[in-house]
C-alpha cells in the first residue's frame, strides 16, 4: 500500500504517535504553509524540518503506522541488518540519548540456535567494558506485531565497517591499518582476560570511527570459559560443530572444532583482517566455496603480503605471518603482545566519510535482504501449502555460506570511488 493523499499521510502520522500533540500541530502548520501538495512532498518537507526521519517518512508512505517504538525507545533510522535481525538508531525517550538497538527478527524468535546466539552476544556485551568494544547496556523483550521481540541496547558508534572502508576506498595504508589492528588487539585482550573468545572476528565486525579508532562488535559466537552447554549445543545443532565462524577469516583449528579453541584463534582472525586491510583482498581470493577456503586455511599459505604491497615493512609482514601461523603454538600468546609489537608501526589518521550516505547504503542492503527473505518465504509457503506467516523460519533462512556470499556482495559499495568520502547523490 502506497499513501499518495496528504490527508491520509497526516492521518497515518497522527496514528503512529511519533509526534506529541503539540509537535503534530506544528507539523500541520508546516504542511499548510506549502499549500496543496502530495503525500511524498509533504513527507519530504517534514523530514527537512526535522519532524520526521527518512525511515519514519518512508514507512508512513508505505501505510505503516506501527513498529516505531520498542518499549521506551523510538526507532529513528536503520543502522544495519544481518542474518539474525535488524540494528537501528533509536532514541531513549527517558533520557533523549541516541543508542544502537538490535532486534531479533520476529520470525526467528522461536529459532533455538539464533536465539542462543543472540543471548550469547547480549551476555558477552554486558560483561565487556572497553573503548574498543561495543558495549551492551540493556537486554529485553517487547510486544511486536506478530509476537514478542527480543532486543538489546548498545553503544551507538557512528563508524564505518572495515569491509565498507575497503570497498569504498581500496586498501588501507599500512600505518593506519596497524593502528586499527592495535585497537582491535587491545579490545581482544580485554575480552580474553574475561574468558571470552570472539570466534567471528572479521572486517564486517569492526567499526572504525572518524578518528581511526576501532570498535569490535557482534560477540554472538563468543565462547565463554564457563559457557552454558545448552546454548552451545543449540548453536551446533543449527550451524554444525565445524561451521562457527566466517570462512575467509576462520582459524584452521576452529574450522575443525569450534568448541575447543582459545584466544589464539582470534589472533589468526586478526591477522587475516589486517592482511585484508592492507591488501584489499582475503587470504585466499581464488577459493570460492566454503570447503575450499577452509582447506586452504589448513594446507596453503597466502600470497606474501609484500608481493602485493611492496612498501609494507618487513617487520609488519613478519607480524602478520606469525599471526597467521597454522599451528596456534607458533602465534603470539596474547593479544597484548600483538598490540605492543604493532605500536611502533601504528599511525592514527582521521577518516572522512559521509555517515548518512553509509546509512542510506545499509538501508538499501537491508531492503535487498528483506526482499530475499520474502521471496524465499513465499516459495517455501507455496511448496508446503502453508501461509507465509506459518512458515518455519529455519526452512527459509539461507545457509551460513549463502549468507556470507550475499553479505559480501551487498557490502561491495561504490568500488570505483577512489576516496573514502562517497560522491554526492544526484537529485532525481
Amino acid at each position: 500500500m502506497t499513501v499518495a493523499n496528504t490527508t491520509d499521510f497526516l492521518g497515518h502520522l497522527q496514528q503512529s504517535k511519533l509526534l506529541s500533540e503539540e509537535r503534530f500541530d506544528l507539523a500541520l502548520d508546516v504542511v499548510a504553509e506549502l499549500g496543496e501538495l502530495d503525500a511524498l512532498t509533504a513527507a519530504k518537507a517534514l523530514v527537512k524540518a526535522g519532524f520526521l526521519t527518512r525511515l519514519h517518512a518512508t514507512r508512513l508512505l508505505e501505510g505503516r503506522t506501527r513498529g516505531f517504538f520498542i518499549n521506551h525507545y523510538r526507532i529513528e533510522d536503520i543502522l544495519g541488518s544481518g542474518g539474525m535481525g535488524w540494528v537501528y538508531i533509536a532514541r531513549d525517550l527517558r533520557t533523549g540519548a541516541e543508542v544502537a538497538l538490535k532486534m531479533l527478527c520476529e520470525q526467528n524468535e522461536n529459532d533455538a540456535g539464533l536465539l542462543a546466539r543472540f543471548q550469547l552476544e547480549a551476555d558477552a556485551g554486558q560483561r565487556l567494558n572497553h573503548h574498543a568494544i561495543i558495549r551492551t547496556h540493556e537486554v529485553g523483550e517487547a510486544v511486536g506485531v506478530y509476537g514478542n521481540v527480543h532486543y538489546m541496547v548498545m553503544d551507538l558508534v557512528r563508524g564505518i565497517g572495515i569491509d565498507e572502508f575497503v570497498a569504498m576506498g581500496g586498501p588501507i595504508a599500512w600505518p593506519v591499518a596497524c593502528h586499527i589492528a592495535q585497537h582491535i588487539a587491545a579490545g581482544l585482550q580485554h575480552a580474553h582476560r574475561l574468558g571470552l573468545v570472539h570466534r567471528d572476528l572479521k572486517p564486517a565486525n569492526v567499526l572504525v570511527d572518524e578518528k581511526g579508532n576501532a570498535h569490535i562488535l557482534d560477540f554472538g559466537l563468543s565462547l565463554a570459559s564457563q559457557s552454558v552447554l545448552g546454548d552451545e549445543y543449540s548453536l551446533s545443532m543449527i550451524f554444525g560443530q565445524d561451521c562457527l565462524g566466517t570462512a575467509d577469516y576462520i582459524a584452521p583449528e576452529q574450522a575443525r572444532d569450534s568448541f575447543h579453541v582459545d584466544r589464539r584463534a582470534d589472533l589468526y582472525s586478526l591477522g587475516a583482517t589486517l592482511y585484508f586491510m592492507i591488501t584489499g583482498q582475503v587470504l585466499f581470493p581464488n577459493m570460492k566455496s566454503r570447503s575450499a577456503k577452509i582447506n586452504a586455511h589448513w594446507n596453503k599459505l597466502p600470497r606474501p603480503i609484500r608481493e602485493l604491497v611492496p612498501d609494507v615493512p618487513v617487520e609488519v609482514a613478519l607480524i602478520i605471518e606469525r599471526l597467521l601461523a597454522k599451528d596456534p603454538e607458533q602465534r603470539y600468546s596474547t593479544a597484548r603482545e600483538v598490540a605492543l609489537v604493532l605500536k611502533p608501526f601504528a599511525k592514527p589518521k582521521r577518516i572522512s566519510f559521509n555517515f548518512q550516505q553509509i546509512l542510506d547504503r545499509r538501508a538499501a542492503i537491508a531492503r535487498q535482504r528483506e526482499k530475499l527473505y520474502d521471496e524465499r518465504s513465499k516459495r517455501a509457503a507455496t511448496a508446503s501449502s502453508l501461509s507465509v506467516c506459518s512458515v518455519d523460519s529455519k526452512a527459509v533462512r539461507p545457509t551460513q555460506a549463502q549468507m556470507e556470499t550475499t553479505i559480501r556482495k551487498d557490502t561491495q559499495l561504490n568500488q570505483s570511488n577512489p576516496g573514502l568520502k562517497p560522491p554526492r547523490k544526484k537529485n532525481s
